[in-house]
């Protein structure tokens, strides 16, 4: 019975240690991917100081552009198109993304956009798609008029120490984001990774590039917009998570005659409400990976091991030598010399 137990032991253990490696080696890896039904929190940047242009209209009915000091919040919103994702691979996520950014003090709308873009589930990055757009008008957002790439809203399950491709809005293109160190943030173990946009020219829809010169350089018949940036995102490694962002951004409009205009200069960063949010949703997401992935095998491997040494006690110690034990001697008294 104890070597028929011990062998039941031992495989046992054998199955413990070969279910950890298939956990940390096949099905975790497997399971790297961003849910389908994933619904992110609403992300707020803002800042309590920015220079930029604002629309308005006068008591009398005059429209005017104007600089304006203010704090501003950009709220973005995020909701999943799942029966558009359900029409491609099964790998892919598409998302609804809606961005507004208001004056704090008056809560006055200063611009709005909208995009949809399809993303890799399992890197994150954007990837083609016949129905991406985007638009930054109060008119319907056109497919097929921008070509996503890079990373925008996430990053890599298992993100490394190098440089990736982040989306430039302004430019319309991906450009270098380069690692630069570990970093405690947001409570969690983060990677610091940073994208500097040199100066350089952006471009501007001709009818409000018109309309900044008439306003804020009269005289002028033409102009540029001049651009820099420099974004800062803490991204925790496991979860591909942007859990802290900040962004500092610089335009000026340069007409052909008279000074540059300061038409937009921000530093942005996550709200506390936005800190709190992210930081959550990768923490768990952090703590399932590691726990099914790390912590789960490790425990399995233990016990396997266990059970494999106690498997191989029992089933030495249940058999015994062959042939038995010899009788003990008999010590008979001597017989009795007859006389």
């Amino acid at each position: 019975m104890r070597r028929i137990t011990g062998t039941a032991l031992f495989g046992l253990g054998i199955l413990c240690i070969l279910f950890a490696m298939a956990l940390a080696w096949v099905i975790v890896p497997s399971q790297r991917k961003v849910p389908l039904d994933l619904v992110p929190p609403d992300v707020v940047v803002e800042t309590a100081g920015a220079s930029f242009v604002q629309a308005k209209t006068l008591p009398n009915g005059t429209p005017q552009v104007v600089v304006e000091n203010a704090g501003l919040r950009s709220i973005t919103g995020i909701k999943p198109d799942f029966a558009a994702a359900a029409g491609l691979d099964g790998q892919t996520l598409v998302w609804n993304v809606y961005h507004s950014t208001r004056r704090i003090d008056t809560n006055e709308m200063i611009n709005s956009a909208e995009s949809r873009v399809a993303l890799d589930r399992t890197t994150g990055e954007a990837v083609p798609w016949e129905g991406q757009c985007h638009v930054e008008e109060p008119v319907p957002c056109t497919p097929g008029n921008v070509s996503f790439s890079g990373h925008l809203y996430l990053f890599p399950f298992g993100t490394e120490k190098t440089t990736y491709q982040y989306w430039d809005s302004t430019l319309g293109k991906a450009l270098p984001i380069e690692y630069q160190a570990e970093e405690d943030y947001n409570n969690l173990p983060t990677y610091r990774f940073q994208q500097v946009v040199p100066e350089q020219q952006a471009h501007m829809n001709p009818d409000s590039l018109g309309a900044l010169l008439a306003f804020l350089a009269p005289g002028a018949t033409s102009g540029t917009i001049s651009y820099r940036a420099t974004r800062t995102l803490w991204i925790e490694p496991q979860t591909g998570a942007i859990v802290g962002y900040r962004e500092q951004q610089h335009r000026e409009l340069v007409p052909d005659v008279g000074e540059k205009v300061v038409i937009f200069d921000a530093d942005l960063q996550y709200d506390q409400a936005t800190l709190d949010a992210v930081g959550k949703q990768a923490a768990d997401g952090r703590y399932q990976l590691m726990l099914l992935g790390v912590y789960v095998p490790i425990g399995l491997v233990f016990l396997g091991l266990v059970l494999l040494a106690v498997g191989l006690l029992l089933a030495r110690g249940g058999s015994s030598p062959r042939g038995g034990h010899r009788a003990a001697d008999v010590t008979r008294p001597l017989p009795t010399p007859v006389p």
